[in-house]
């Protein structure tokens, strides 16, 4: 009653399996690699690309809704005009409530030069309702200017 036992030896065991696993390597590989123009893949990258716009106006919309960027085009106080007379030192013509300033401007004084009777502007009520890129950037500059 002796059956006989087929012994394997430890050499022919491990080499057993280790083409066992290189064959479940290759194999699983090649099914998890997707294909480049699969349709699922294309809807799949094309759907990141419309989700990251979407955020990004998201973000845009509410930067200009709530830092108020824009508004302030009914200010009370207006720059009608300025001048360079120096590197540093401008002179400026500002309209408040309805009377017209002349305003030197240099690095840590503000002075007022002259309250004009007459405004020297007339038209200036008729200014153009999207501001210059300065102001806005200005607007939109939380830490204020540097210069």
């Amino acid at each position: 009653m002796n059956k006989a036992i087929p012994q394997l030896s430890l050499p022919g065991l491990s080499l057993a399996s280790v083409a066992g696993a290189q064959e479940a390597v290759s194999t699983e590989s090649a099914s998890a690699a997707p294909e480049l123009f699969s349709a699922s893949y294309l809807f799949q990258v094309l759907g990141s690309l419309v989700l990251v716009f979407v955020c990004l106006f998201a973000v845009v919309y509410f930067l200009k809704r709530f830092n108020g960027v824009g508004v302030g085009s009914g200010s009370a106080l207006r720059v009608l005009g300025s001048v360079n007379v120096g590197q540093r030192e401008k002179v400026v013509l500002m309209e408040v409530g309805g009377e017209q300033l002349l305003i030197g401007v240099a690095p840590g004084s503000v002075r007022r030069i002259h309250v004009l009777a007459e405004p020297v502007l007339e038209g200036v009520g008729s200014e153009s309702a999207s501001p210059d890129f300065a102001a806005v950037l200005r607007a939109a500059n939380p830490l204020g200017s540097k210069s």
